[in-house]
């Protein structure tokens, strides 16, 4: 009776651990999931200036945020998806995992990336006051849904390190 006892409570003291092991878990996984679909379409967005020699969207004096309807529309047309051609001629194919729509959300199923693009060509990106020299930068909200005020602090997403 006696081992019994011990053997219920072995388990008991495993399945109270595991409790806390599996949320931290399944939490690094989204992180993970997250941070490969940023890259992915960071690559995307490159490979856009690669065949038609500018980014998508407007080439302006500034650089281009896609967020929201632009987001959806920025990745219908890397998806080859997008009904008006414009965007993409060929309907070359960039991104896969972007539905019909080119809605693409975050792992936690409600942000969409937001997605900066250096349409200026000045080789550098501005975001949240810190400037980093790269062309492209994709940014998820994280667990909390939320922009972090500091990109070096809290649970926000990049495709680049910010450090």
């Amino acid at each position: 009776m006696v081992e019994l006892l011990v053997v219920i409570s072995i388990i008991g003291m495993l399945a109270g651990l595991m409790s806390v092991a599996i949320p931290k878990a399944m939490e690094s996984g989204k992180k993970a999931k997250a941070k490969g679909e940023l890259t992915a379409i960071v690559a995307a967005v490159k490979a856009y200036k690669q065949e038609y020699g500018r980014w998508p969207g407007a080439n302006t004096s500034s650089d281009t945020t896609f967020k929201g309807g632009d987001s959806e529309s920025l990745l219908a047309a890397l998806s080859g998806t997008s009904s008006a051609l414009v965007e993409n001629p060929k309907s070359v194919r960039f991104l896969e995992g972007a539905s019909p729509g080119g809605v693409m959300v975050d792992p936690w199923k409600k942000n969409q990336y937001l997605i900066l693009v250096d349409t200026d060509e000045s080789n550098s990106l501005s975001y949240k006051g810190k400037t980093v020299s790269i062309s492209v930068l994709a940014v998820s909200f994280g667990k909390d849904l939320v922009q972090d005020a500091d990109p070096t602090k809290g649970d926000d997403v990049f495709s680049a390190d910010l450090k």
